[in-house]
């Protein structure tokens, strides 16, 4: 049976993801995955979905997993930040765009915050990208004055390092769009105009069912486990094939970037 709820606590979706490596070393992989798009005021009734809240569950959200990662709230944080960059703290509807955990294991490369203002419109988006050393940074775009609308085309520098297979220099484009049932992102990263790393990601809202829940858990148990092995796979492959080694520069002074 659906859950039915006019303005539902969690959305969930199905994503396709592509990266493809370009260079000397060329690769590219696919995966599908759950994304979920939470409400960071309505955590709480996740229980109420067949989703664990910062509990072991077959499918589960930690606030653990984000944001200070110490378990603190997530959405007075965020606030916090936003305020000590000038932009207030008056903020309406705040959601989160990640992957869930299962049988209590993540891997989140990239999470989104989608913050509106009061009136509903977006003002703000957070991209917060994992490397598999355990660290996050946080690249933060804004509109004080304008709304930044169902399609997003911006830009920054890369200041965090990600993969010891590309150096930390170049730059990102991003693009967003954001409909209600349908979702993409692409992310492009260059060195000096030189395409390294083109990554995609294709998304379709599904039924919210305690069905499609489980599916997720019971289906596909080792979904999450199995994007950090393919990970790590294929930068095994890169160093058997010689492809050059980048040492693990020490991370930035600000784990924010605006």
């Amino acid at each position: 049976m659906t859950l039915q709820d006019e303005s539902p606590p969690l959305r969930l979706f199905e994503t396709r993801v592509t990266h493809v490596r370009f260079g000397g070393h060329p690769y590219q992989f696919h995966y599908r995955l759950p994304r979920i798009l939470v409400d960071l005021d309505r955590l709480a009734e996740l229980p109420g979905l067949g989703i664990g809240y910062n509990r072991f569950a077959p499918v589960s959200f930690s606030d653990r997993d984000h944001g200070p990662r110490d378990g603190r709230s997530l959405k007075p944080w965020i606030i916090e930040h936003l305020a000590g960059l000038g932009l207030g703290r008056s903020w309406g509807r705040i959601e989160l765009w990640t992957f869930p955990r299962i049988w209590g294991y993540v891997f989140n490369p990239l999470s989104l915050w989608y913050c509106h203002d009061l009136g509903g419109s977006l003002k703000a988006v957070l991209f917060e990208v994992h490397n598999t050393f355990g660290e996050a940074h946080h690249y933060l775009v804004h509109d004080r004055d304008g709304n930044l609308g169902p399609h997003l085309h911006t830009g920054a520098d890369k200041c965090f390092h990600v993969s010891p297979f590309q150096p930390l220099a170049g730059s990102y484009t991003f693009t967003l769009d954001h409909m209600a049932t349908d979702r993409s992102i692409r992310i492009d990263y260059r060195v000096a105009g030189e395409r390294r790393l083109l990554a995609t990601e294709h998304a379709r809202m599904l039924a919210l069912t305690r069905s499609g829940i489980r599916r997720w858990a019971w289906l596909s148990p080792w979904t999450t486990l199995g994007v950090t092995l393919t990970i790590h796979w294929h930068a095994l492959g890169l160093w058997l094939g010689g492809a050059r080694f980048y040492p693990k520069p020490p991370p930035p002074d600000s784990d924010w970037s605006k």
